[in-house]
């Protein structure tokens, strides 16, 4: 090949791939439509490589140029830096706006708001209502022996253990790796000096825990909280049975229905009124405030309390005080137009 001929192949090689790369960068940048009217979803599941990525991407109306995404990921080497997980587009992105959000790992997040109270019913319910895990999955992960030993949690579920906070989750989470992160959030919070608080009160965590969920069940008003405690520390050291409704309401899973004379009437580790002693585990997962106050209880002689009219309690020290102010509870709910004044 003479020197002419070979610069004349060069100049053509190089055009042709000055051509391509204008071409392949045109296709990078260009966005997939002109628009859309609803959203795009799609999941990239466990363990797909980046052809399959690339299949459902195409198929899910998001890539107009899969040769444009796989030049993305073979210049870059970026084949298996790309993250499984639910996607969703809210608008046609060009090519290498996509190839970013599977390497960045953009996946949709769902947030889960834990009241304080919520047992592992309500979150198994809020877990389903988004499509995480099924009711029935996460409350058998919950209650699986060896993984509640692996966590150190001597209870017969992980009730009590989960910590009431906002969360965000990302499908493709399995049950335990959810329930792992609640639980990582009540450790970072219940410290070792409570635990030790605790054990030199003669109570494991466990037990602590319960006496805050029970709390947290009776009252919403943060000043009422040490009072109630103080009553249950009170009851424990008399041998009273706690008579605490919550219990009972948990034990019989009557959640959002009124308790029943059958259900009081009852035996069960659960019913606080036939069995002394605090119930076998926590009956809902506490807050902070309940802890604290399980922790330390007010130093108040109250044995008795009832509620009143505006949420709180009317709190008492001897039978007579309670059957009192039971009465003007009483004649409250006949008569709401009228406040009875205390004697």
């Amino acid at each position: 090949m003479s020197r002419s001929a070979g610069k004349l192949l060069g100049w053509t090689l190089a055009a042709v791939a000055a051509f391509i790369a204008v071409i392949g960068l045109q296709l990078v940048s260009t966005p997939t439509a002109a628009g859309w009217t609803t959203p795009r979803v799609v999941v990239i599941p466990k363990g797909s490589n980046s052809a399959t990525a690339v299949r459902l991407l195409r198929g899910g109306g998001v890539l107009r140029h899969p040769f444009a995404f796989r030049l993305l990921v073979l210049a870059t080497r970026s084949g298996r830096k790309l993250h499984f997980g639910e996607y969703t587009f809210e608008a046609p992105l060009a090519p290498i706006d996509v190839w970013r959000k599977l390497v960045d790992g953009d996946v949709t997040k769902y947030s889960i708001t834990i009241p304080p109270g919520a047992n592992l019913f309500d979150i198994a319910k809020l877990l389903s209502a988004k499509n995480l895990s099924t009711e029935e999955a996460f409350l058998a992960t919950a209650r699986d022996r060896t993984l509640l030993l692996g966590m150190e949690i001597d209870a017969p579920s992980a009730e009590g253990y989960l910590f009431p906070e906002t969360y965000q989750f990302v499908k493709e989470q399995t049950p335990v790796e959810i329930l792992g992160i609640l639980h990582r959030e009540f450790r970072k919070r219940f410290t070792a000096a409570m635990s030790e608080t605790a054990r030199k009160q003669g109570y494991s965590v466990t037990q602590i825990l319960t006496i805050a969920s029970i709390i947290e069940k009776e009252t919403a008003a943060p000043q009422e909280k040490p009072l109630v405690s103080a009553i249950i520390r009170r009851r424990l050291a008399l041998g009273m049975p706690l008579q605490m409704d919550p219990t009972v309401i948990y034990g019989h899973r009557l959640f959002g229905k009124e308790i029943t004379r059958k259900a009081l009437q009852t035996a069960s580790p659960y019913n606080t009124y036939t069995t002394p002693g605090l119930p076998p585990g926590p009956i809902a997962n506490p807050g902070m405030a309940a802890i604290e106050a399980a922790l330390n209880p007010a130093k108040a002689d109250y044995l008795y309390f009832v509620a009143r009219a505006d949420g709180t309690h009317a709190f008492s020290r001897t039978l007579e005080e309670h059957n009192r102010a039971v009465a003007r509870y009483r004649a409250l709910v006949r008569n709401p137009s009228r406040m009875p004044t205390d004697p």
